[in-house]
């Protein structure tokens, strides 16, 4: 009885992945490892942020140069204004119907101008936030977020300036 171990076998490490097993087995040689992609990926375009921040601009624009005419039809009205008891007022009934068009245009644009902006600054708002999300103009989408945000500020600010234009000419009558 002897106590020796038997001899080793030979040592082969196994294939590394079972394609190079198959292909050893086979007698063809391993698979080419991995070859990067020659092409460059391509940049998402910013198209997507760049209309939102055109529609955003574009009711700024827009619903400013309505609000400036509606307050300038606003403003011409003070001319009917008098003052009783300490209140300053228009009375509708000593309005001629000419100048009843008048306050009803002015009315009409004031409201347009807002709504304009409104819808104008919605779609900029949310395609904005869709740009900025999905980095498809993300500097473009940013713009137009805050564009449609703060435009309703102008928009009031620019329909004052109208209202202050059209009333200077009468604010020497009012006593």
């Amino acid at each position: 009885m002897s106590s020796t171990p038997p001899p080793p076998e030979p040592y082969n490490p196994p294939p590394a992945t079972r394609a190079d097993a198959a292909a050893a087995q086979a007698g063809y040689p391993a698979s080419p490892g991995y070859q990067p992609p020659t092409a460059a990926p391509q940049k998402p375009s910013n198209r997507l942020g760049l209309i939102a921040f055109v529609v955003s601009l574009a009711g700024i624009v827009i619903g400013s140069i309505i609000a400036f005419i509606g307050g300038m039809q606003t403003g011409s009205l003070v001319q009917f204004a008098t003052t009783s008891g300490g209140t300053t007022g228009i009375d509708p009934s000593t309005l001629s119907p000419a100048d009843q068009q008048t306050a009803a245009s002015a009315g009409l644009l004031s409201f347009a101008a807002f709504l304009v902006f409104g819808i104008l600054g919605l779609w900029g708002f949310i395609q904005g936030i869709v740009a900025t999300a999905k980095k498809r103009g993300r500097g473009f989408g940013i713009t137009a977020i805050i564009l449609a945000v703060l435009g309703g500020v102008v928009v009031a600010f620019i329909y004052g300036i109208g209202f202050t234009a059209g009333a200077a000419p009468y604010m020497s009558n009012l006593n």
